[in-house]
């Protein structure tokens, strides 16, 4: 195998093994404008460093990085992405090369476990099975952060099976998120009638071409 084959190998067992331990996962993507100042002065200090014949691995990855959170369109984001993917992987391959190829050991599940919210009769279908379940009540500050990741949990889980009854857990957990803001079904539905009157459904199935804006 070449050295590039290597590293992408390495690269795909790690996903594979983070796909094992969290499943799909799904988090917004909290990039935007807001970080093209950190962006432009880590371009300055590629070119600053490169001038100086002090150009390394961490000011190049860190260019691509910051230019990656610059960016809000989908399009040029996930561009941006794989260039800085690509730069990682360069480095590694150099590492390499100064220091000869080292086996990957892929992320393990850690004893301690992770923490994620769960239907509440989970723990009772754990003790039927004759398994002592760990499991606590989330606090009030933390229990909307806790929906929100399970919410993009089970989208996740859609998207990735297609199985129409997982849509069944996903509007479990909006009715769980609607009634932390005070909302009863009643009054979601009342919200999602209104907004379907101003802007339509997706009953036409309308797609939209959208184009990144110039610079």
């Amino acid at each position: 195998m070449s050295s590039l084959e290597v590293v992408l190998a390495d690269v795909a067992a790690e996903r594979r093994a983070q796909e094992r331990i969290w499943g799909v996962q799904e988090f917004p993507d909290g990039t935007g404008p807001e970080y093209e100042a950190r962006a432009d002065e880590a371009k300055a200090e590629v070119g600053a460093s490169s001038k100086r014949g002090r150009l390394t691995w961490r000011h190049i990855l860190t260019e691509e990085f910051y230019e990656a959170l610059a960016e809000s369109d989908p399009v040029r984001l996930r561009t941006e992405l794989v260039q800085t993917a690509a730069v990682a992987v360069q480095w590694i391959q150099s590492l390499d090369r100064r220091h000869g190829g080292s086996p990957h050991a892929t992320t393990a599940n850690t004893a301690d476990g992770r923490e994620k919210l769960v239907r509440d009769r989970i723990p009772e279908i754990i003790e039927r099975a004759g398994r002592t379940p760990e499991a606590r009540v989330a606090e009030d500050g933390e229990f909307e952060t806790f929906l929100r990741a399970k919410l993009y949990e089970e989208a996740g889980e859609y998207v990735s099976s297609g199985d129409p009854a997982e849509l069944a857990d996903i509007l479990e957990v909006v009715h769980a998120l609607a009634a932390v803001h005070g909302l009863d079904q009643a009054e979601l539905e009342h919200l999602r009638a209104a907004k379907a009157a101003e802007r339509g459904g997706f009953t036409a199935r309308l797609v939209l071409r959208t184009r990144p804006t110039a610079d």
